[in-house]
């Protein structure tokens, strides 16, 4: 059975096709080069179909598509408006969005039996009991041989005039407001984890977690969605790019959520989709754009908001192991890719093993859509496991040389003894081989490469070849076998989704300023070219460790093409990018 997996409205679209045991992936951003692209995914669509050799929709068994809203229209309206309606409507399936992120974990996994936590900012829109709407924020499911069985969702209420959240949310909507708090810009909390650790925790003290946080029942958190900056600053919202900046939008906003509360307030207050959350004030604005950190404000506000998102997870871990009893544990949703929560997850619950899905945020769902129908609804066994991310197609060497023309090139016998020389001469390199990686990580094929012993690397990286801010780590692909040595680590890391304490003094660029490192290991079965480009480096340096980052400059997605590459590779200012057995010197 074919089954193709589509994300079609809002941001990450994308396609995946799942045919026999082979799967194909990609989302919309790699082909149309626009970053959380929110374009109908055509493209990843024929992507999908002729890398499985497959011509047109007609020889699809069944579409699976992920549903945001609370009915099935707007997605109706868009493939009707694209003109796929006609040719798909007997064979669509609608796929919660949870869901659909519940199967990218626990289908993808190794696991037999498993517990399964689903965190995000917002899923899937749903009326509530309250005549409230509301859109989840964390579910949690069980899953076993019968499939994926679901134990407790929770939403947070939505104000039906404006749209926007009331007055709380989950703590994946936190950490994205502190984001945006912090100068970032959507879909930017990688970079609030990243400013972290430069912080020294004094906000814990200052600004108790009882004070804003609630706990509701054995399963939920409800965290703030308003954070102001002190009265004395001004009267405005601060946070959100549509939020309110007049007064007099303000008092109209005011008495719509007044409006909305004025005939069942009582009723709503007893609810468990109703608790009252103080604002927090702060003493300065939203961080300008380009703020220069680390500062003693902004980076303690960011490590205040990691500590409260570990402790959150950890609690929700805690909870779904006392009800499961599983050793086991499946992630996803865009809080997954919190490595230094995901890791803390690890190591302070009794969860013996855990399974990251690499496309944890809304990238995944394709996939997930895909996987719930092929497993939940049809039942088939399963037959794919995910050891790797590499998911997209491999490209020839006619569509490499193509790309190559015009340009200075020669053909290598060893592309990895040339790579490793390269790296171990300090110099940076592109480095463009077989399927592309599916997530947001560059996990070796779609990577920029340079050693990790020179401490000056990181900075060079950072303004010379990335254009990004100074705080931000990179990055280190480390040999599995010698990963024990170089950091506190005791598990795969094949994604690139845990960090650990670094042990050596000698990787100084990919050690960031708390000692850690978000490390990926490799072996031999998940990607041979990068393993014995490793080996390579090791002979010469003694260092079974190199630096990667993705393939792109700043605000671009990560490369997917041959041509792609090659325009990057000038961009970025790399000395060299080695695409398949070609070197182009730069």
């Amino acid at each position: 059975m074919n089954i193709l997996g589509l994300k079609i409205l809002g941001h990450d679209t994308g396609a995946a096709l799942l045919i026999d045991s082979k799967v194909i992936a990609i989302s919309q951003e790699r082909l149309d080069r626009k970053k959380y692209s929110r374009a109908f995914p055509k493209e990843s669509v024929d992507y999908c179909l002729s890398t499985a050799g497959l011509k047109e929709i007609g020889e699809i068994d069944v579409v699976a598509i992920e549903q945001m809203d609370i009915t099935t229209e707007p997605l109706i309206k868009e493939l009707k408006r694209q003109g796929w309606w006609d040719k798909v409507a007997d064979k669509v399936m609608f796929v919660n969005h949870h869901d659909a992120h519940a199967a990218s974990a626990f289908f993808c996994s190794p696991f037999e039996d498993a517990a399964v936590m689903i965190v995000d900012s917002a899923g899937q829109k749903a009326k509530l009991e309250t005549e409230l709407i509301g859109v989840e924020t964390e579910t949690f499911y069980q899953g076993d041989e019968n499939g994926l069985h679901q134990i407790t969702r929770n939403y947070a209420p939505i104000n039906q005039w404006t749209g926007w959240l009331m007055d709380f949310s989950g703590v994946g909507n936190f950490y994205s407001q502190v984001t945006y708090f912090l100068g970032f810009g959507k879909h930017e909390e990688g970079k609030t984890m990243g400013l972290a650790p430069y912080g020294q925790g004094k906000f814990i003290s200052e600004i108790p977690e009882k004070h804003f946080i609630k706990k509701v029942g054995d399963s939920r958190y409800v965290f703030p969605t308003h954070f102001e900056p002190h009265p004395s600053l001004g009267l405005k919202y601060v946070f959100k790019k549509s939020s309110i900046s007049r007064k007099s939008s303000l008092i109209k906003h005011l008495k719509l959520l007044a409006h909305s509360f004025s005939k069942k307030a009582g009723d709503y207050e007893k609810t468990k989709y109703f608790t009252q959350i103080p604002k927090i004030f702060f003493e300065h604005s939203r961080a300008a754009k380009n703020f220069k950190f680390p500062d003693n404000f902004y980076t303690e506000l960011a490590y205040w908001a990691q500590h409260n998102l570990e402790k959150t997870m950890i609690d929700y871990a805690l909870y779904l192991h006392n009800i499961t009893k599983s050793k086991n544990l499946c992630i996803a949703g865009g809080v997954g890719l919190n490595s230094v929560a995901n890791k803390k997850i690890l190591d302070q619950t009794p969860f013996e093993n855990i399974f990251i899905q690499p496309a944890s945020g809304d990238s995944g769902l394709p996939l997930g859509a895909a996987l719930w129908v092929a497993h939940q609804v049809k039942k088939l066994p399963r037959k794919w496991q995910m050891n790797n991310a590499y998911t997209g197609k491999e490209y020839s060497d006619a569509e490499i040389l193509n790309a190559l023309k015009g340009h200075r090139y020669e053909k290598l016998d060893n592309p990895f003894q040339t790579a490793a020389k390269l790296l171990a001469e300090e110099k940076i390199i592109g480095w463009f081989q077989g399927k592309s990686e599916y997530g947001p990580r560059a996990l070796g094929n779609r990577s920029i490469l340079c050693s990790p012993i020179p401490a000056g690397m990181k900075d060079k990286l950072n303004a010379q070849v990335k254009h990004r801010e100074s705080f931000r780590p990179f990055a280190p692909i480390c040999l599995e076998e010698n990963a024990g040595e170089y950091f506190e680590l005791d598990y795969p890391s094949p994604f690139m989704l845990l960090i650990a304490k670094v042990k050596k003094d000698n990787i100084p660029a990919v050690t960031h300023v708390d000692n850690t490192a978000r490390v990926q290991t490799i072996n031999i079965n998940q990607n041979p070219k990068v393993y014995s480009l490793i080996k390579e480096f090791q002979k010469l340096t003694g260092v079974p460790v190199v630096l990667n980052t993705s393939f792109n400059d700043n605000g671009e997605p990560i490369i997917e093409t041959p041509e792609d590459a090659v325009r990057t590779s000038k961009s970025t200012n790399l000395d060299a990018l080695i695409i398949g057995d070609y070197l182009l010197k730069l």
